[in-house]
Order: C-alpha cells, then sequence, then structure tokens
C-alpha cells in the first residue's frame, strides 16, 4: 500500500504540544513533515523520545525576524502543502509569515493555526495548557476525584493529543480533499478548548437538554452504576468492567457467583450493595487469575495495565504497535509505532537528532542557488 499522504509537505512551527501532536499524525500517514525553528536552536526541546523521536522529520531553521530569513521561510513556504503553527495569536502575522503572507506566495497552500482558545474570543491572547484546555472544555469536572474532593489529574494529555493534535490532523486533512478539486489553500483556526469541548459534548448536551449537571458518578459513564466501574483485586490491582449491556452484566454476574444481581443493573437505589457484593467477589483473587477465569465469559472485564505492562501486552505486541528506534547513544529502544489506520509501520526508525539541520538541502530544492544559500549562511538568518 502506499503512503496516503506521500507528496505532501508540511511545515511545522511548533516543538510540543497540540501541533505537534497533528504533524506526527501526517508524518506517520506519509507526509514529508520539516520541523522550522529558530536559529540557535529551540529554548524547549523536548525530551529525545518524545513524538516519535522525530521520526522521518527534516528540520530548518531561519531567523524570521530578520528580512532575509524571513524571504528564505517564504521561499520554502512557496513549495509546501501545509503550514502548522503554535503562535499566539497574531504572532505570525507580525512575524510576516502568517497566512496573509504565505498566500500571496502559495495560493493553495493551508495553513493551520492551533492555540489553546482559537484566534478570536475572550481569551485569545492567554497562555495555557493541556490542563487548561481540559478545565475550561468540561473534562476534568467530569471525570474521577482524588481524595481532597477536587479534579483527579489526567493521566494523559488527552487536550493535546486528542482535543488539538486530532482535531487540527482531521481539519487538515478535509481541506486537502476540498482543495483537490477548488485548488485553493485556506486558514483554519484550530482551538484545543473547543476540541475538548467536543471530546465532552455527551455531557454538556446532557445539561443543556436536561438542565442536570453531570459529574464523577451522576451518569452511567461517570461510575454511578456497578456494571461500569473498576474494582481492586486481591493483590491490589484493578480490573475494568464496562458491562453496560444487560446480557454482559448478567454474564459476569454469574461468572462472579452472583446471579441474583443482575437484575438490579440499573436499580439506583441498590447500586450500593451492588458495588459491594462485586468488590467483594474480585478481592477473593489476584488480578490475573480474573482475567484469565473472565477471558471467554463475554462480559466485558479487563485488567487496568501499569504502563510497563502495556508495553509488553500480548495482544499490543501481535498488533505490531511497537517499533525499534535508535537512541541517540546508539542503542536501539522500543517505542509506539505509527498507530492511525492506513499509517505504514516500519520496524526500525531512526531518531532524528534535534540538533541537525536540512536547511541548505531544503532551499537548495526550493530553488536558491548555492551562493544565495551561502550568504543566508554567512549573515546568520538560516541555520
Amino acid at each position: 500500500m502506499d503512503e496516503q499522504l506521500a507528496g505532501i509537505t508540511v511545515l511545522d512551527h511548533s516543538t510540543v504540544g497540540p501541533a505537534s501532536r497533528c504533524t506526527q499524525i501526517l508524518g506517520d500517514l506519509g507526509a514529508q513533515v520539516i520541523k522550522i525553528g529558530p536559529v540557535g536552536g529551540d529554548r524547549w526541546p523536548p525530551p529525545w523520545f518524545a513524538y516519535g523521536a522525530g521520526r522521518r522529520t527534516k528540520r530548518a531553521r531561519f531567523d524570521l525576524k530578520s528580512e532575509k530569513g524571513r524571504e528564505a521561510f517564504l521561499a520554502l513556504a512557496s513549495q509546501a502543502d501545509v503550514i502548522v503553527d503554535s503562535f499566539r495569536p497574531g504572532v505570525a502575522d507580525k512575524l510576516g509569515v502568517g497566512f496573509e503572507a504565505v498566500h500571496v506566495h502559495n495560493p493553495r497552500l493551508i495553513y493551520c493555526a492551533t492555540s489553546g482558545y482559537g484566534q478570536f474570543g475572550p481569551y485569545r491572547d492567554r497562555a495555557g495548557h493541556d490542563i487548561n484546555y481540559l478545565a475550561i472544555g468540561g473534562f476534568l469536572a467530569t471525570q474521577g476525584t482524588r481524595a481532597d474532593g477536587g479534579p483527579a489529574m489526567p493521566g494523559a494529555t488527552v487536550a493535546d493529543s486528542a482535543g488539538g493534535g486530532m482535531h487540527a490532523a482531521i481539519a487538515i486533512l478535509a481541506a486537502l480533499v476540498r482543495r483537490a478539486h477548488s485548488h485553493e489553500g485556506v486558514f483554519l483556526d484550530v482551538s484545543t478548548t473547543e476540541g475538548v469541548l467536543a471530546l465532552t459534548s455527551l455531557n454538556v448536551d446532557e445539561y443543556l437538554a436536561t438542565g442536570v449537571a453531570p459529574g464523577p458518578g451522576a451518569g452511567l459513564l461517570t461510575g454511578k452504576y456497578a456494571c461500569y466501574e473498576v474494582y481492586e483485586a486481591r493483590d491490589g490491582k484493578w480490573l475494568a468492567v464496562g458491562a453496560i449491556e444487560p446480557k454482559f452484566f448478567a454474564n459476569l454476574c454469574n461468572a462472579l457467583g452472583l446471579s441474583h444481581l443482575a437484575a438490579d443493573q440499573m436499580n439506583d437505589e441498590k447500586q450500593e450493595g451492588l458495588k459491594r457484593e462485586i468488590s467483594e467477589a474480585f478481592s477473593r483473587r489476584d488480578r490475573d487469575e480474573w482475567v484469565l477465569l473472565l477471558a471467554d465469559a463475554d462480559c466485558c472485564v479487563t485488567p487496568v495495565l501499569s504502563i510497563a505492562e502495556v508495553s509488553e501486552d500480548v495482544h499490543l505486541i501481535a498488533r505490531d504497535v511497537f517499533s525499534q528506534i535508535d537512541g541517540p547513544d546508539g542503542e536501539k529502544r522500543r517505542q509506539v509505532a505509527p498507530v492511525i489506520s492506513g499509517a505504514l509501520r516500519e520496524s526500525h526508525y531512526g531518531a532524528v537528532s534535534q540538533s541537525s539541520s536540512d536547511t541548505a538541502q531544503l532551499l537548495s530544492a526550493a530553488g536558491l542557488d548555492d551562493e544565495e544559500i551561502s550568504s543566508l549562511l554567512e549573515a546568520g538568518v538560516i541555520e
């Protein structure tokens, strides 16, 4: 199978966050991603292993505050299909590399501006990170609580990954389809907070329709019912139960020797008793004993795996979701392979050094001659 985005060039102004999540997806689907950074290197580079260790990306550095550096970047942008930035709203325009400036040189270019709150609105200029967008989008208020009653800290960067990164990637892919027949570029305003809102829309729409505000333990999917809960096993490890449909809950009750509970699955008044009896049953065996016992019981029970256990899970390994990467010390290590459906998974990747630069080669391919490139290098406006 050919790579889905073969021939598509993406310029990425980001180092971390939603934009980097987005371009990793596009790169895994076959696009050529070029990370754009400042002369002298990024101030806050991510760990070498983050974002797929930069697999299959190239790097270019420009002094965008200088006229010659900006012109060199625009020469590269004139050949690109997509630009993704993570500047605060208005910054790219001030630098002279925003959508309007680039569109003059490349009318077919798709420009995706990712930000926390979007390009307009009362919050547009506010700083933020993943936890802030989860807070504004309603995610933190509807997940579990910690001992003091406050929202639990999320275990993954849900806003950066799904709220912003996947949001941006979907928008870009749709714009590429549109461009195939319109031959026109477009500006995409991706608000990470609005992506989080989409993830929590079931809860928000419930409130808007009924006036009842969902929260931890208030509904089917947030812990109100015994059939959708986590339970501790004898060894202190945990099991996740998602037996929503009556047939699955009946299967679980039968397997636990608690068949008398099945009829009360959705009886609000009896949930405390159901949870107590199911908890007592699970406490009689170790987690992995239950996993083996319930594997064929058709009851939606899975182990809560640690990250170390995830990396050795037999199903994930069978699905080839891990590949090898050359670390900066030359040692081979495992990492999560491209997991988006349609991405080609290779068994081995080389990590891209954050200090590497392909600027000269890329500008040569964009039409600049050796003398022009040498002059830019000597002036210190590219690296």
